[in-house]
């Protein structure tokens, strides 16, 4: 009998299973999936208890400073018997070195599927927390990265050989059905029927509400931009900045933002964002460009306020300037409107890009075929 294939991760996203249960299809239903619970509320909302189609084994974790640090028990781990440990790779869960000396000792196979970097250093840095990533990442039997740009990164300390790419994406192939429904239905359509103005465009945004996303930058672009004419705003997301959102907003006359609060289901959303002119999200993106992108909405972001930096998760290599999007300057509130203006003044052709970007490179298809080349490797 084949022993299992067992994916590891502190919890699992909501958007993270459809690649699971494709990937537990794939290996003939030999996926086991061990996970525990989200530490709060705002990443509760990113998990789901619906049924999964993969077998799961609930772990126990212990977050530590809130959820700066993490740890889990490995002895049900081990007790699979896996053939192959694809863990989670966070620098943040302590017992992960752990879990991959104990997986060795029992001839399991290990592979780390993750970023290998952090947002905001170089890639490698000095920092110990870097070195810490890059030490368990040659360790490990193979890396799974998020994007063939991580990967090349990854190659200056890891043999190229034991690199693969799994293009990190969303089952975007619902989305694909929205846009093509609502596309049907007509963006003034959507919009009377949401209640938004007819005459302007429509900017939004969708992610969590907290600092790092740059919210206040988001709602000085929107500022700018109502100087030269009208303008609306949509925010989806809810979070610990919806208060000083709300209090923004109070103080100015006429102003068009809208709060939907969090939309987890793509359904509730898409007629939003389908109704908009432009994504805009001045702070760290992530899948939030392949949600975009899979409406044909275009997207505008700032760049690192370091050239040696990412900033952004690993998808912003799909962000494509002048093509599917533009960036701006870091903290350059002025220019940031003006990309805006500029997909705003060529918005059919910028979004047809963004979806078509998605449809030939966000596939799920292309991240599950990373993952079994890796494991197909690990096995070998």
């Amino acid at each position: 009998m084949m022993r299992p294939v067992v994916y590891v991760s502190r919890f699992v996203p909501g958007y993270r299973r459809p690649v699971l249960e494709a990937l537990n299809t794939a290996l003939g239903g030999c996926l086991v999936v061990c996970a525990g619970q989200p530490p709060s509320a705002s990443f509760a909302s990113l998990s789901t208890d619906a049924p999964a189609g993969y077998r799961q084994v609930r772990l126990r974790n212990y977050w530590i400073a809130r959820d700066r640090m993490h740890a889990q028990g490995i002895g049900r781990i081990l007790r699979l018997e896996p053939g192959v440990v694809l863990a989670e790779e966070s620098p943040r869960t302590l017992t992960l070195p752990l879990l991959l000396s104990r997986a060795r000792r029992r001839n399991s196979r290990t592979l780390l599927w993750g970023h290998f970097s952090s947002n905001n250093r170089p890639f490698g840095s000095a920092h110990p927390m870097d070195r810490y990533r890059i030490a368990l990442a040659r360790r490990a039997d193979g890396c799974v990265c998020y994007t063939e740009s991580i990967a090349a990164s990854l190659a200056q300390f890891v043999p190229s050989e034991r690199l693969f790419a799994a293009r990190n994406t969303l089952d975007i192939r619902p989305l694909l059905e929205l846009h093509r429904r609502l596309t049907a239905e007509g963006r003034p359509a959507i919009r009377k029927r949401l209640g938004l103005k007819a005459e302007g465009p429509v900017l939004a945004y969708l992610g969590r509400l907290i600092p790092e996303k740059k919210l206040d930058t988001l709602l000085d672009i929107y500022g700018e931009l109502r100087r030269h004419q009208p303008a609306s705003l949509v925010i989806i997301g809810d979070g610990p900045e919806r208060a000083a959102i709300e209090a923004h907003i109070s103080g100015r006359r006429g102003s068009d933002v809208i709060l939907t609060g969090s939309l987890t289901n793509p359904r509730d959303s898409a007629p939003w964002l389908m109704a908009a002119d432009v994504l805009v999200c001045p702070g760290y993106l992530g899948l939030a460009i392949n949600h975009a992108f899979a409406l044909g909405l275009p997207v505008v972001t700032q760049s690192s306020p370091n050239p040696d930096i990412r900033y952004h998760s690993p998808e912003i290599a799909y962000l494509k300037p002048g093509e599917n999007g533009m960036t701006a300057p870091f903290g350059d509130v002025p220019a940031l409107a003006r990309a805006v203006q500029t997909v705003l003044a060529d918005q059919p052709r910028f979004a047809a890009n963004a979806l078509a970007y998605a449809r030939e490179n966000l596939q799920l298809e292309t991240m599950l075929e990373g993952l079994l080349n890796a494991i197909a490797f690990a096995e070998s």
